[in-house]
This record gives structure tokens, sequence and C-alpha cells, in this order.
């Protein structure tokens, strides 16, 4: 008998599974598998509770000799329009009515603990023996090959114990399972190398936070529509109006890219951008646009967002916005090159929500954003607003001991 490995994703974007036999992988695909989508954090209520796994064939994987196959739920036969990747789908299919077809990568930086310290004291593409990572970064590296995973690169990041993996390029559904699949490979490699991997937006205070820089471009056929030869950055004017659409509707796809309390204590350090602005050198824009070598290579950079998103939801909110600049011809603002700190121009530029409730309230006022979500605004909204407040309200924390245990 061979096991099939079914998954998908709560609102969360936390990876869900239900295992099932090669013998019952054709009825999955047909009439789809049972599961109890009232278990599923932001699904459904309890006397709504059958919903159904029908896997895409497409998105296909190994994994220690097992199949696997992401999924679309689906509820009294039709889509369930609360399921992320139902989100993104829409999204997609909006911007393939236009002509557009939506390529993304991912980039997924991680700490390695041991004990819970940090595994070593490199940075930046450090080698072994000062990257104390380099055999479980191949260890991973040779899991996702097999698996069927095209990675980019794998190097040893910044923070002491922080290293990060690059996802290739694709089309942004399958971007977006493969995100998912690649954090689980990176937590079981790490596992089982008897470290611990974890994608906390900032797990240490006065160190660089975890981030995933999330590259887009729109192509028609084999054209990238993102690429201009004459154009100083090398990109077009669709390109500037999709980041003027993103630029429009940022502060409430925030909520989204940065969906948590921790996530907030990332941005502003260590490159981590804050500020409403890009540029194609400074690496704390929050927009920049790596240099294009060929058509192929154009592309924006989304810096703001951790691995803490659900990549569907990311991929949705990032499409809508992008197209809606396009749609209205949004320009952006004028891009910036020189240091914001030292020439003072970051007195002049708007910022991004300083914490979760901020970004909450933009999410609560944006109408775009929030019709892309449709039945997930909702419930994702409510999700996070008893967060913060859990966190504001009523958690104590280890700073409030530290700081007031003796008053």
């Amino acid at each position: 008998m061979q096991l099939i490995s079914l998954r998908f994703s709560d609102i969360n974007g936390t990876l869900k599974e239900v295992l099932i036999s090669d013998e019952n992988f054709a009825k999955s695909t047909e009439k789809g598998i049972w599961f109890d989508g009232s278990s599923i954090l932001g699904f459904v209520r309890r006397y709504e509770s059958d919903m159904r796994l029908k896997p895409d064939i497409r998105s296909h994987y190994k994994l220690n000799n097992m199949d696997v196959y992401f999924c679309d739920v689906y509820s009294s036969e039709k889509p369930y329009e609360g399921d992320p990747r139902f989100v993104l789908k829409k999204v997609l299919a909006e911007a393939e009515s236009l002509g557009y077809k939506f390529i993304t990568a991912g980039e997924l930086e991680f700490y390695l603990l041991k004990n819970g310290e940090k595994l070593d004291t490199g940075s930046y593409f450090d080698v072994s023996p000062k990257d104390k990572a380099h055999e479980i970064k191949i260890k991973i590296i040779e899991t996702l090959t097999k698996a069927g995973i095209t990675w980019e690169t794998g190097h040893h990041e910044v923070g002491p114990g922080q290293n990060e993996i690059d996802i290739k390029h694709d089309d942004a559904l399958l971007t977006a399972d493969k995100i998912l699949f690649v954090k689980n490979v990176i937590k079981l490699v790490a596992e089982s190398s008897g470290v611990k991997a974890t994608f906390m937006p900032k797990p240490f205070f006065g160190l660089p936070g975890n981030g995933m820089h999330l590259h887009m471009s729109l192509w028609s056929g084999d054209k990238n529509l993102f690429f201009d030869e004459n154009n100083e950055h090398k990109i077009s004017k669709l390109a500037r109006y999709f980041i003027g659409g993103i630029f429009k509707h940022v502060k409430a796809i925030t909520a989204i890219t940065n969906p948590t309390v921790n996530s907030y204590k990332r941005l502003g350090e260590f490159e981590a951008p804050k500020y409403i602005y890009w540029g194609r050198k400074n690496r704390d824009a929050l927009i920049r646009i790596p240099e294009a070598i060929s058509q192929s290579s154009a592309r924006i950079e989304f810096r703001a967002a951790d691995p803490s998103t659900n990549p569907y939801l990311a991929f949705a909110v990032l499409l809508k916005a992008g197209l809606d600049g396009i749609k209205n011809e949004i320009e952006p603002p004028e891009p910036i090159e020189e240091d914001i700190y030292e020439n003072k121009k970051y007195k002049n530029l708007d910022r991004l929500p300083s914490n979760l409730g901020e970004a909450l309230e933009e999410l609560k006022k944006d109408e775009l954003i929030k019709s892309v979500l449709g039945p997930v605004f909702e419930k994702f909204y409510e999700l996070k607003r008893l967060e913060w407040e859990e966190y504001t309200e009523r958690k104590i924390t280890d700073w409030e001991f530290e700081k007031y245990f003796d008053v």
C-alpha cells in the first residue's frame, strides 16, 4: 500500500494533512475526501462541518517516499470561499481574464536553535565551521530536490544561527503551496538533526528578524510585462502602476503579510522596511527593484512580509492591489536611491502600521482588500482582534516582570 498525503492550510497558514491510501486517491480526485471543517481554525461552524478535499494534480511533491498533494476545499460540491487557496485562485482568475499570469518567488528566513540557544555565531554568507548549519542546509536542499521543489539558493543569514532558503519563481498558486511545503521540510530536517527551526518574525531582541521577501511579476505568454529595456530601473510603466496600487493599499495589506503581534517588532530594524517608498539600492525600502540582467529577471521585491503570513492570502491581496494600480494608472512616488536617514527624508515619508492593532484598523477601512478576502475577512479580523486584545489587555510578559516586579 502506498500512502498519500493530502494537504491544505487553515486561515493562519498552518499546514493540515490527511493520509489516504493509493486505492482511495482516484475517489479523492472525483468526489473528494471528507473532513470536519468545524475543527479547522477559521473555517465553518459545527452545524456546517461536512467538507471535502480535492487534490490539485499540478501541486504534487514527494516526501519520504510518500506522494504529497495540495488540495482545494469543497463544501456542498462547490469550492469553499473561505479556503485561503480559493481566495488566491479567485484573484488569479481575474488577472488571467485581463491577460496576466502572476509569477512569484519567496525567500524564507529562519533561525536554528539547539537547547534554546542559537546554533552558531555566524553571519551573512559564512561557511563551515563558522556556519554550524552547513550540513543541515545540505539535507534540506537534498530533501527539497527529491521532493520536486526547485530552489535557488541556501545560505547563512546575518543573524547568529539564522539561515535562508530561496524558492525558484513559479505560478503564484504553486509558489504558495511550496512555501508551506518548504517550511514543513525545514522543520522536519532540523528536528531530525537535533535542532529546532523557528520562523518567528522577531525571536530575539537586538538581532535581525525573519523576513519572507516576495518577488512578483506579471507575464503574458513568454513576455515579462514588468520589463522595459529603456527604463532606468528596467521596469515598465505597468510595473510602476502595480507598485502604485500596492502603496495605495499597503497599510491594510500589512495586516495580512504581517499578521502577528510579533511581526511589528521586526519592521524598522536590520533592513526590514518601515517607511513606504521604493528604489533599486535601498534594502530598507518597502519595495526594491532587483537588478534585471534579462527580460525574465525583471521583477519587484516586496520586503515587508514575514514567514508568519498565510502565503495564499498574501499573494491574493498584493495581486489585487497591483491590479487596482494598473486599472486606475496609479503612479507611485519617485524612487529614492539615497539613505533616507542621512538626509532625513524619512521625516516626509508615510509609514507602515506600527502594531497589529493599527494594521487591523487599516484593513477594516479598505473595501478593496476586504472584497478580495470575502468571507475570510470577518473570521481573520475577529481572530486577530482577539489576539491583539489578549496581548495588550491580559497577557503578562517577561518584560513586565523584569521592569515592574519590584515596584
